[in-house]
């Protein structure tokens, strides 16, 4: 691999500060960027046009889920703070669908007595035309200025030129955590043209000191974007945001909100 003299500032930055968390400039271009390969469990589609996407990372080994869909018409299924993925799953589809084994793998051992009615596979599963249960979707109308967890690390409200972002557990003192929880609200009108986009990525900080992406994602206009990515050990991880119009305060109509929190 051929470096660039852009990275190796970046890497030797890292090494006097090991968070990317407090650049404000644009992240790397994600060809020059270290990734884990996604390797999706399930792919479920729901009547309000929310996408779900359960997913496995390698060699990571951590499970994610991915909520993506139009504001104001597809709210987003709650997370709760002590349901492990696989209970998640469980309550937001029918008994018809199977579980991915990878799930099951990631609860433990203490197994919901719901899954004994179900069809695990070790198969990708797809599944479309759903409705997620009333107790499982979060009420209110997403905005520009409304939080989605019960409590965050950072939110910052939708604005006209906001910046480039990254935020790591080195700002939240240092401490290593087993899930990164992040959110996206692209505010931009409807009628926007679909390059508008506000982007969104989740990294983790692997053995060698390198921060690698778990997750990347774009949210188009009037989309809102919720991730989580999680595993039994607990590591340094990193969310970065950035936008499609390049923070142009002159475009008062390009808006994005973000935010998140890391936890165990």
């Amino acid at each position: 691999m051929r470096f660039s003299p852009f990275l190796a500032a970046v890497a030797a930055a890292m090494l006097l500060a090991p968070s990317p968390a407090t650049a404000t400039a644009k992240a790397a271009a994600p060809a020059a960027e270290e990734s884990d390969r996604e390797i999706v469990l399930a792919q479920l589609d729901y009547t309000t046009g929310l996408s779900v996407t359960f997913t496995d990372s390698v060699p990571s080994d951590e499970v994610g889920m991915v909520q993506t869909g139009p504001i104001g018409r597809a709210p987003l299924i709650v997370l709760d703070d002590e349901d492990t993925l696989l209970e998640t799953y469980l309550e937001v589809t029918p008994p018809d669908v199977a579980v991915p084994r990878r799930l099951v793998e990631d609860h433990g051992a203490d197994l919901p007595a719901e899954l004994q009615r179900r069809r695990i596979t070790s198969e990708p599963v797809t599944a479309g035309g759903l409705t997620a249960p009333a107790s499982a979707v979060r009420s209110g109308t997403a905005s520009c200025t409304w939080s989605i967890f019960g409590w965050t690390g950072w939110h910052d409200d939708g604005m006209p030129g906001l910046p480039a972002k990254s935020y790591s557990t080195f700002d939240f003192g240092g401490f290593k955590q087993k899930i990164a929880e992040s959110y996206v609200a692209n505010c931009t009108p409807p009628s926007s043209t679909s390059n508008l986009w506000a982007r969104h990525r989740v990294y983790y900080r692997n053995a060698l000191g390198n921060f690698v992406k778990h997750f990347e994602g774009i949210v188009p206009p009037a989309h809102h974007q919720a991730v989580v990515k999680k595993g039994a050990i607990k590591r340094h991880r990193a969310v970065s945001y950035d936008d499609n119009w390049n923070a142009d305060p002159a475009c008062f109509d390009c808006i994005y909100a973000r935010e998140g929190r890391f936890r165990s």
